[in-house]
């Protein structure tokens, strides 16, 4: 069914617009030259045109958009239209809140730093007055302007302090806060003034600043992830730096990261009191077998032991005894323990002897995979690891293994004798040179294996094995003519995964790739 428009343009013989109008009882027949077009087409291009209004996004759509922005790129987005001013209190644009040296900030010269931001109260009194009972989260990056740090957790804090009290709190500051159920801190610790990137400097915070900070944590009465990375304190200011957190959240407190408290040995007892703390993320210095002790009578399910470029070496730290994880797996038998360390030297992970290892990850662009860690870690965790790679890849080793090196040189047997040692592994991540072959063989032994991750810039093509007495002519025939070449490789790796799109990771690709979406927590 079709219907007459009622006027249009057209031009006459002297190619002037003249407008002409369509009676309405025109029996249904448009003249020569009427504009004719198809109702359900009408009703597409209008819905279609709706569609296209950023204005008219749906507000989940807008929330992603306005979260992904920073403070004042969302009040200028504000200012546009109603619809996207009214997207601006939606309550996921200020799931986290990030906190950096220029947030909330004008720049005020100094005479011997040059132009610094300084906050301006009054700007964050207005936002915390709009929007600070929105806040689900804190996130805290300073990097050289602590003070501003201390005035905006002072000034919060003191928002939250007027919400506590039984009368009296202003009109205005009601419910500021009061949803934040996330505080991350990082300390930028590292203070060397030199473009070398592998420079150290470490200080430590402390004072006023951690007064604030310790302030701010007894205000959050209902946080449920906490997050403190290199702090770098004193003992006796590490024995107290959970206080405050045990009095207002012992209760609701899930998820706790605390790496590099101390750069020394120093166990913080206060982590094995929170009664239903699930994840707990901390550094090996922090813990010892009192520490474990508490643990195994806790609800924790997963244990990371993290290193990274500021944790000490792991000669220079002691392991918990074996006793005392034995004990753990007694007494608490779903905890996972994942170790994993992030560095840009050549750092190892220290093991944890008769721990109940699930994961080990290395993001350590120049860390090798040798002989003793590996067989190592094979002897102490062969029955728990599901998880084992290497991300990013190799940089700065100029003895790494290349293309052209031979079988003897490269770590495909001690690979295989992984595979094949842990019947639970359903991860592995490789970056260094291995053959085509290797591949296969890996592929083949464990049995349980869903997620292979290879860089293909370094698989070499054919099979230099030596011939393996336990192998039949057929296998050993299959294994030479499927590793003949990658595209030959991949297909059987796919088959035998059973993951028809399996491939080759190009550098790219394999620079992207992470192995923290496998550790189950």
């Amino acid at each position: 069914m079709t219907k007459a428009v009622n006027a249009g343009w057209k031009l006459d013989s002297d190619d002037k617009a003249c407008y002409i109008e369509v009676n309405d009882e025109d029996d249904g027949q448009a003249e020569p030259g009427t504009i004719v077009a198809s109702e359900t087409d009408s009703k597409d291009d209008d819905a279609e045109q709706d569609w296209r209004q950023w204005s008219n996004l749906p507000d989940h759509i807008l929330e992603r958009i306005f979260s992904h922005l920073t403070i004042k790129e969302r009040y200028y987005a504000s200012l546009t239209c109603f619809g996207w001013y009214r997207a601006f209190y939606l309550p996921h644009v200020w799931s986290n809140f990030l906190v950096e040296d220029a947030t909330l900030g004008r720049m005020k010269y100094n005479y011997y730093s040059g132009w610094q931001p300084v906050l301006d109260h009054s700007r964050l009194q207005c936002c915390l007055l709009s929007v600070g009972h929105l806040i689900r989260g804190l996130d805290f990056r300073p990097q050289v302007s602590f003070n501003n740090m201390f005035q905006f957790m002072s000034l919060i804090s003191w928002a939250m302090e007027q919400n506590a009290r039984a009368t009296g709190c202003p009109r205005e500051w009601v419910g500021c806060g009061s949803r934040i159920c996330s505080l991350n801190y990082i300390f930028p610790c590292n203070m060397a003034l030199s473009e070398d990137p592998e420079s150290v400097k470490l200080f430590g915070t402390g004072g006023q600043l951690l007064a604030a900070l310790k302030r701010l944590m007894l205000c959050l009465t209902a946080l449920r992830s906490l997050s403190l990375v290199d702090l770098i304190l004193e003992r006796y200011e590490a024995n107290h730096l959970l206080d405050e957190v045990l009095e207002s959240c012992c209760l609701v407190l899930r998820r706790l990261c605390l790496v590099n408290v101390t750069t020394v040995h120093c166990p913080i007892m206060h982590i094995g009191l929170f009664l239903n703390l699930q994840v707990l993320i901390v550094s090996p210095q922090n813990i010892d077998d009192d520490v474990l002790m508490l643990l195994a009578d806790s609800q924790v399910k997963h244990l990371t032991l993290l290193q990274n470029r500021y944790t000490p070496p792991a000669l220079a730290i002691s392991p918990c005894s074996a006793k005392a994880w034995l004990v753990v797996r007694r007494d608490n038998p779903k905890l996972r323990v994942h170790l994993r360390v992030e560095s840009t030297t050549n750092a190892v992970i220290l093991l944890q002897p008769e721990a109940p290892v699930a994961s080990m990850i290395y993001q350590t662009p120049k860390t090798m995979i040798t002989s003793d860690q590996l067989v190592a870690a094979v002897d102490a965790y062969k029955y728990t690891l599901t998880v084992y790679g290497h991300e990013q890849l190799l940089a700065g080793v100029p003895e790494a293994p290349m293309k052209g090196q031979e079988y003897q040189e490269r770590p495909d047997s001690l690979l295989v004798l992984l595979a094949r040692s842990c019947p639970g592994l359903n991860t592995l991540m490789i970056r260094e040179c291995i053959s085509t072959a290797t591949v296969l063989l890996i592929a083949k032994s464990s049995p349980n294996l869903r997620h292979l991750y290879i860089n293909r810039g370094q698989v070499k093509v054919g099979c230099d094995w030596p011939r393996n007495p336990e192998w039949t002519d057929e296998f050993y025939q299959w294994l030479q003519t499927a590793s003949r070449t990658m595209e030959a490789t991949e297909r059987e790796v796919s088959r035998i995964l059973d993951l028809p799109s399996w491939h080759l990771l190009s550098e790219d690709h394999f620079q992207m790739a992470s192995l923290t979406r496998h550790v189950a927590y």
